[in-house]
């Protein structure tokens, strides 16, 4: 059987934070551009998680 590792609400939003840090974007531009199909492939993994995490987090905006 696998590891499960559980995040409270605030560790997701420190890595959201961190993973927009990484692509110098805010959410809401990472979203529109993602919407667009506008990322580079490293950018459009971010957007996957951040869409991931804000899902986790009942912000999702897709």
């Amino acid at each position: 059987m696998g590891t499960a590792i559980v995040k409270t609400p605030e560790e997701l939003r420190e890595w959201r934070a961190r993973l927009l840090d990484r692509v110098h974007m805010s959410k809401e531009t990472l979203y529109d551009l993602g919407r667009n199909f506008e990322l580079r492939p490293d950018e459009r993994n971010v957007y996957e998680m951040v869409r991931s995490i804000d899902y986790l987090l009942g912000d999702d905006e897709s």
